[in-house]
C-alpha cells in the first residue's frame, strides 16, 4: 500500500498498552477446570473477569465478537455446534454497564460489525453505553467476513465482496461520527428549571448522509457523551483494512507473523501520507498467546493440556470460518487449492499458501498440524515470558499486548499473579491507572484530560463545539469534508494502482 513499508519504528509507548481478549469459549473448554462456557449463560464470569483484569491494571478488555455461525466446513452449522466453536454468543454489549459498575478504570473495546444495524439506531446504542460506563467504551469497527451473515442479516443476499465491504463500513462509520459529533453542540444541553429549556434547539442539527447505502436527515436523540466518540480500534489486515486505519484507528489490534513489522509501519505511513496525522498516535497491540507458571516445566504442561484437547474437527471449523475455505471435501494429504481471493480473513488464507513447503501439499494435515497446533512462542517463568514479549515488542514495533485466553479463568490468573508483576518491574506494565475514574482515551494514552481524538484525527473539525453558532459550524464542517473525501480518493487511487 504505501510507498516504503519498512518505515522507521516508532518510539513505543512506555508502559505497554494490556489487553485482555475474550472469546465465546476458550480454546481449552474441554478442560474439566475451565469455565468459560459460563460466559454465555451468567454475568458472573464478565465481573470476574473484569475485576481480575483491572487488578492487574490491563487498560482495557478487547470484546471478540462475531455476528453468526462458524458454518463454512461441510457447508453446515453442525460441525461449529458439536466442536463449540464461536458458539453460544450472547451481545458483549450487553454486560459493560453491569462492568462499569464493578470497575472504576478499564476500558471495554467491543466489536461491533456494521451489518448488525441501521447506523441511526447504532449510534443512540454506543452513545448510550459510553455514557453508562462514564466515558470507559471504545468501538472496534468490523466490516464483518463470515458468509452466514448474509442468509441470518442481510434478507438471504450474499456477503459483499471484501473491498465493498470496507465501502459501506466506511460510509457507515461517516454516518455514526456525524450523529455524534455533529448533530448536537457541546453545550446544547441547557437544563433550565427556571426558564423551562431543556436543550436549546437552536445547538441541535439534523445530520444531512445522502450516501450509497444510508441517508439519515435528521439529529441525533441522545445528548454528547464525556468523550464525544468512543476510542476508535480497528482490526483489518488487509490491504484496504490497513488503509481504513490508518484514517480511523486510534488502536490497531494485528496479528503476531513474520511481517507485523512491516504491516505496522505501513500503516503509519499511510496514515501521515494521505490524512495528516502523527505516525506515533496510532498505536497497535500486538495478538499473543502465553503460557506461565512458577516453573518452565509447569508452563510446558499448561500448553500441552491444550494441545492434548484440540481436535481436528475443530480446527477446520475455525480456519473455514476465518478463510471462507472449506477445506471438509479434501482429503487428508490432498493439496488444498482454491481459486482467485477469497471472501473471508485473507491473512489466514493466506498463511495456507505460504506456510511450510517441507510438509505435504498444503494439505489438511499441514494445517492443522504447523498452523492450529503450532508451539507457543510465550511459554516458560515469568521472567522468561516477558524477556520473549519483551524481544517480540522490539521486533514489532508495537505498543502492546493483547493476550489471548486458553483456559479461564486460570489462564488469566497466572497472568495476573506471575506475568504482571515481573513486566511491572521492568516498567513494561503500568503500575496505576494514569486518571483514577477517567475515560478509556485518557488511560489508554496516558494523558489525563486526553478525552477526545488528537487534533490532527480527521474527525477532529467533525465535533460542534461550544458557543459555535450553526452557520460558522456549517462552513467549516463542509470544508472539513470536502478535504477528507478529496485524502480518501487520493489514498483509494494509490492503493488500486
Amino acid at each position: 500500500m504505501s510507498e516504503e513499508p519498512t518505515l522507521k519504528k516508532q518510539k513505543r509507548q512506555t508502559p505497554l498498552i494490556l489487553s485482555a481478549s475474550t472469546r465465546a469459549t476458550a480454546i481449552n473448554w474441554k478442560d474439566p477446570e475451565d469455565t468459560s462456557r459460563e460466559f454465555s449463560s451468567s454475568i458472573e464470569p464478565w465481573i470476574k473477569l473484569a475485576k481480575l483484569a483491572e487488578s492487574g491494571k490491563f487498560h482495557s478488555i478487547f470484546f471478540i465478537d462475531h455476528l453468526s455461525w462458524f458454518d463454512v466446513y461441510g457447508s453446515s452449522h453442525e460441525s461449529s455446534a458439536r466442536t463449540g466453536i464461536n458458539v453460544s454468543r450472547i451481545d458483549p454489549t450487553a454486560a459493560l454497564s453491569a462492568l462499569s459498575l464493578v470497575t472504576d478504570n478499564i476500558g471495554f473495546g467491543v466489536t461491533v460489525s456494521s451489518v448488525s444495524e441501521h447506523p441511526y439506531h447504532f449510534a443512540r446504542r454506543l452513545s448510550s453505553l459510553d455514557i453508562l460506563t462514564n466515558g470507559r467504551v471504545g468501538w472496534n469497527i468490523v466490516a464483518s467476513y463470515l458468509p452466514s451473515v448474509g442468509p441470518s442479516l442481510l434478507n438471504g443476499e450474499p456477503l459483499p465482496e471484501h473491498d465493498e465491504r470496507y465501502n459501506k463500513t466506511q460510509e457507515f462509520t461517516d454516518a455514526v461520527y456525524s450523529l455524534l459529533l455533529s448533530s448536537w453542540r457541546d453545550d446544547a444541553l441547557v437544563y433550565d428549571k427556571i426558564n423551562k429549556i431543556y436543550a436549546n434547539p437552536d445547538a441541535i442539527r439534523p445530520i444531512d448522509h445522502k450516501g450509497q447505502y444510508y441517508n439519515i436527515q435528521a439529529p441525533h436523540i441522545t445528548e454528547p457523551t464525556r468523550q464525544r466518540f468512543p476510542l476508535i480500534i480497528q482490526a483489518g489486515s488487509s490491504p484496504r483494512g490497513k488503509l481504513f486505519a490508518a484514517e480511523n484507528a486510534e488502536l490497531i489490534y494485528i496479528h503476531n507473523t513474520a511481517k507485523t513489522h512491516d504491516d505496522i509501519a505501513d500503516i503509519r505511513h499511510a496514515a501521515q501520507k494521505y490524512f495528516g496525522r502523527d505516525p506515533s498516535s496510532l498505536k497497535f497491540i500486538i495478538s499473543v498467546t502465553v503460557y506461565v507458571d512458577k516453573t518452565h516445566e509447569d508452563a510446558l504442561k499448561q500448553e500441552q493440556l491444550v494441545k492434548d484437547l484440540q481436535d481436528e474437527e475443530s480446527a477446520f471449523v475455525y480456519f473455514g470460518g476465518k478463510s471462507n475455505i472449506d477445506v471438509k471435501p479434501f482429503e487428508y494429504d490432498e493439496p488444498i487449492t482454491f481459486k482467485g481471493k477469497v471472501n473471508g480473513v485473507s491473512e489466514t488464507a493466506d498463511n495456507l499458501t505460504n506456510s511450510d513447503k517441507s510438509k505435504p501439499n498444503n494439505s489438511k494435515r499441514q494445517l492443522y498440524e504447523t498452523q492450529l497446533r503450532k508451539k507457543s512462542k510465550y511459554v516458560g517463568t515469568a521472567s522468561e515470558v516477558a524477556d520473549l514479549l519483551e524481544e517480540a515488542i522490539k521486533e514489532t514495533g508495537a505498543d502492546g499486548l493483547n493476550f489471548q485466553q486458553t483456559s479461564f479463568p486460570s489462564g488469566l490468573e497466572q497472568i495476573v499473579e506471575l506475568l504482571i508483576p515481573e513486566l511491572q518491574k521492568r516498567g513494561l506494565a503500568q503500575t496505576e491507572y494514569t486518571s483514577q475514574k477517567g475515560t478509556f482515551r485518557e488511560n489508554f494514552f496516558g494523558n489525563k484530560g486526553q478525552t477526545f481524538v488528537s487534533k490532527d484525527h480527521p474527525v477532529h473539525d467533525l465535533r460542534w463545539e461550544s458557543g459555535v453558532s450553526k452557520e460558522e459550524f456549517e462552513e467549516r464542517l463542509s470544508k472539513t469534508i470536502e478535504i477528507r473525501n478529496e485524502r480518501r480518493k487520493t489514498a483509494l487511487e494509490t492503493l488500486e494502482k
